[in-house]
């Protein structure tokens, strides 16, 4: 955050800056009083849009292939009048396919690690028990790897879409 800010005044005194040297060496004219501060003002206010706007696309950027994005979620802000017309990109989920795990006493089930990250949040990782038969998924903390019997009393299945991103992205051999 500090530096998104620190970024914003140094736009804003770029933009005033370049609106002196403008009318000073370029037009040979006196500026208008308000030039400066107007100047310096859609200059920070653009670098806003840009930076909020781009976050998505810079943050997945260098994801190679064994990175999906499951599902992203839009917002919008009061304090941003802009995003009610155009909502942009908040938070994704993302499965990294190297986190894969398969456990030969479990067939059909895999534990993978989701990451959620958000704009301005932190990042946060999920461990996920995953049932490509039985099209099913679970939230899990136990042990590591896990065992049929903490599997019948531990996890709280979810019924999945044959569809459904995380499902064909896990499974898929």
């Amino acid at each position: 955050m500090i530096f998104v800010l620190l970024g914003t005044f140094i736009a804003g005194i770029g933009a005033a800056g370049a609106v002196m040297v403008l009318y000073k060496f370029i037009l040979h004219r006196p500026r208008p009083k308000g030039a400066v501060p107007i100047a310096a003002g859609i200059a920070m206010i653009l670098l806003q849009i840009v930076l909020d706007y781009g976050w998505y696309s810079r943050a997945t950027a260098d994801f190679g292939d064994d990175v999906v994005v499951l599902q992203t979620r839009e917002g919008t802000s009061l304090l941003q009048p802009l995003s009610f017309l155009f909502p942009r990109t908040d938070r994704f989920l993302a499965l990294d396919k190297t986190s894969i795990k398969t456990n030969n006493a479990l067939p059909g089930i895999k534990l993978a690690t989701l990451f959620q990250a958000e704009k301005d949040g932190p990042t946060s990782t999920i461990e996920q028990l995953i049932d490509c038969t039985g099209s099913r998924r679970a939230d899990w903390s136990g042990t590591l790897p896990p065992t049929q019997e903490e599997l019948q009393g531990k996890a709280k299945w979810f019924d999945l879409d044959k569809q459904d991103p995380l499902l064909k992205a896990a499974c898929e051999e």
